[in-house]
């Protein structure tokens, strides 16, 4: 083999890595430029990535779905795709109203949110929902891909010590194919952090 070869298929797989990177930045920037927002209830945890400064692990409201209480399919297993149906609250926050396996029709004032089951299973269901959630109540956790949020260093252990999500929520920009990409970080209703395009 010439080292003209060598070099050419070099390059060639050179060109790849940086056309696929390329693509998933235009693709997060399009997300966030062009995607439905919804604002989501959060409760931050784990603060501090040595390599990258600080970032905040985010959980949210929408976690932890009881598929019961809410309406839709119920049949899921760990690593189904889910989509959660999304409709703002009298504060505006997101909640979830329907869980399906596949992607639903689009609604007006509805959005619809990908994720995937981190676990599912059937238990008891918590005190606030026993009267909307039989016996046995299934529980799914559900992770979105928006989990993580950087934020400049020396502040991601300021919002882990916020703890009343009612302070804290996210902005984030959903996709007509449901994956999301945060925009913003809100804390008491002003934003605090916003994710650059690029």
């Amino acid at each position: 083999m010439t080292w003209i070869a060598i070099g050419l298929r070099l390059f060639l797989v050179l060109a790849l890595q940086v056309a696929a990177l390329g693509w998933m930045i235009f693709e997060r920037a399009h997300r966030l430029r062009t995607g439905e927002e919804v604002t989501i209830s959060l409760a931050p945890i784990d603060p501090r990535d040595l390599f990258r400064g600080d970032y905040v692990r985010l959980r949210y409201e929408i976690s932890t779905v009881y598929p019961q209480t809410v309406g839709g399919d119920t049949d899921f297993e760990r690593n189904d795709p889910v989509w959660i149906a999304l409709e703002p609250d009298e504060a505006g926050r997101s909640q979830p109203t329907g869980v399906f396996k596949h992607p639903p029709p689009p609604l007006p004032d509805r959005a619809v949110i990908q994720g995937r089951v981190r676990s599912a299973y059937n238990s008891s269901p918590p005190a606030n929902l026993a009267d909307r959630c039989p016996r046995p109540c299934t529980r799914l956790s559900i992770e979105y891909g928006i989990e993580n949020f950087f934020v400049p260093e020396g502040e991601g252990r300021e919002i882990e010590t916020i703890r009343d999500t009612d302070r804290v929520a996210i902005v984030a920009a959903i996709d007509s194919n449901g994956k999301a990409a945060i925009k913003t970080l809100l804390i008491d209703g002003e934003e605090r952090y916003s994710e650059p395009l690029f």
